[in-house]
């Protein structure tokens, strides 16, 4: 069984989340890992797996004078949460043929993904990737509609999680006021807290 030996983090209810980041290369297998995420997510949370996507631009024309020079989007990092679980993916460019794996697991038909403001991500993975989420959550949209508040479906991450759940956000002030000083770890840690914070929102508002 894939083990997630990094870093484990005491959240705020005294829950404990483990984590695992890995730089992808050909020979790495995502597959055990992947197979932790989604049993976790059916055991401890409602099938809900969520998501934060990363990526990176590229300019195919660099010339000063084309003006109409043509950018492409690739996914350079994709962040999995669960209730117990954070599994953080660095993915190389081009992508390799391990990849599929992840490719099936955002088309799974036995989860559901939720995210903030995840509407351009979605058009990105099509577009980009051919990749159709099978089921796929607008959290800010559904925290909208289930609290009658419009304006929670604007909101980003840290402001949707404080706005619903009320928690104190100074942990994740403090690392991310001082990112650039931080190392890989408090790095991950915020990962942790902001995936955590989210899957909170979720399994309130969909209780």
């Amino acid at each position: 069984m894939a083990s997630f030996d990094g870093p484990s983090f005491r959240m705020s209810d005294g829950s404990y989340v483990q984590t695992k980041a890995i730089d992808v290369d050909p020979s790495t297998d995502l597959s055990p890992y992947l197979s932790r995420i989604r049993e976790d997510s059916i055991q401890n949370g409602k099938r809900a797996v969520i998501f934060d996507l990363y990526w990176d631009i590229e300019n195919l024309d660099t010339s000063n004078d084309n003006k109409n020079a043509a950018t492409k989007w690739h996914l350079s990092a994709v962040k999995l949460s669960t209730r117990k679980l954070c599994l953080l993916l660095k993915l190389p460019n081009p992508f390799q043929d391990n990849l599929k794996d992840l490719y099936r697991f955002f088309t799974s038909k036995f989860v559901t993904f939720v995210g903030v403001q995840i509407e351009e991500d979605l058009a990105l993975l099509r577009g980009n990737h051919g990749i159709v989420m099978r089921s796929a959550m607008e959290l800010g949209k559904f925290a909208a509609k289930a609290r009658g508040t419009p304006v929670l479906e604007f909101l980003g991450t840290r402001d949707l999680a404080q706005r619903v759940l009320w928690y104190d956000m100074s942990r994740l002030d403090s690392i991310e006021s001082r990112w650039d000083e931080t190392g890989s770890n408090e790095h991950l840690e915020a990962a942790a807290i902001e995936g955590w914070l989210i899957f909170k929102v979720w399994d309130q508002l969909s209780q």
